[in-house]
């Protein structure tokens, strides 16, 4: 019967230690997270939270964390003085000043303000999180080569694609050009290919350089401007045309190439 009896002893005893070690501890993040994890976990109103059952909540969970041997930051242990002092506040007895509801402080209002501005950290976080998740399923191709046509450098002389681009700002300054006051989606009135012959073929008869403005005289519509100088510029890539500006800020002048 002796032996029975210590046998049951011994296994109480293993199921008692087993016991004290059968909670999980979460990993929290700070005091604030810890408090929004029990607020959650009791269903507890963020707006009214009952002090005396959350403290004695929160100071149970860091006697936990000693059992376990772990260490609480300092940030713990100020939270848990928070929220007796704030409890305390509570369970004194209040002096019977006549003030209005609405202007009676409440000992909890800067805790709450805190607690809101982690949840709203806590929300911003996860939806980080889960589009970091959602952008590591897709992979970014490596950039291609430019192909040797492109790379090509057809500006010859002092032009480059920077010069052109202030040469044709220069003429936006210069000339004003008609502006519909209302836009209809049509059939283009201009085309590339369209402009591209055109250009050309004036560029072949030409006997000498031509003046990059005079390109565009007799040409009133934005869109027949953009539409030609996108044309020059597909002329200078392919190889068929070339500039020169033999001054800073002076006149572009463009020709033809065989």
């Amino acid at each position: 019967m002796g032996a029975e009896e210590g046998q049951m002893k011994h296994e109480s005893r293993q199921l008692e230690t087993s016991s004290k070690l059968t909670f999980k501890l979460d990993v929290f993040e700070g005091p604030l997270d810890l408090l929004l994890h029990l607020i959650k976990q009791n269903k507890m109103d963020i707006y009214d939270i009952p002090m005396v059952e959350i403290t004695s909540q929160y100071i149970e969970y860091l006697h936990r964390m000693r059992v376990l041997s772990l260490d609480i930051a300092g940030e713990y242990l100020v939270m848990a003085a928070t929220l007796i002092n704030i409890k305390s506040k509570m369970l004194l007895p209040q002096r019977p000043i006549i003030v209005e509801p609405e202007q009676q402080e409440d000992p909890r209002a800067e805790l709450v303000q805190q607690l809101l501005t982690h949840q709203c950290y806590q929300v911003v976080s996860e939806q980080l999180d889960e589009l970091a998740h959602l952008r590591a399923k897709h992979y970014t191709r490596d950039q291609e080569d430019i192909p040797p046509e492109i790379q090509a450098d057809h500006l010859h002389g002092h032009g480059d694609a920077e010069k052109m681009q202030q040469a044709l700002v220069r003429l936006f300054n210069k000339r004003r050009f008609r502006k519909a006051a209302f836009r209809r989606v049509s059939k283009e009135k201009y085309t590339l290919k369209e402009e591209v012959d055109r250009l050309k073929k004036q560029l072949q008869k030409a006997e000498e350089p031509i003046n990059f403005e005079q390109l565009f005289e007799g040409q009133f519509e934005l869109e027949h401007v953009v539409t030609t100088f996108l044309a020059l510029l597909e002329l200078m890539k392919r190889g068929s045309a070339a500039v020169v500006q033999t001054e800073v800020l002076g006149p572009i002048w463009v020709r033809g190439v065989a």
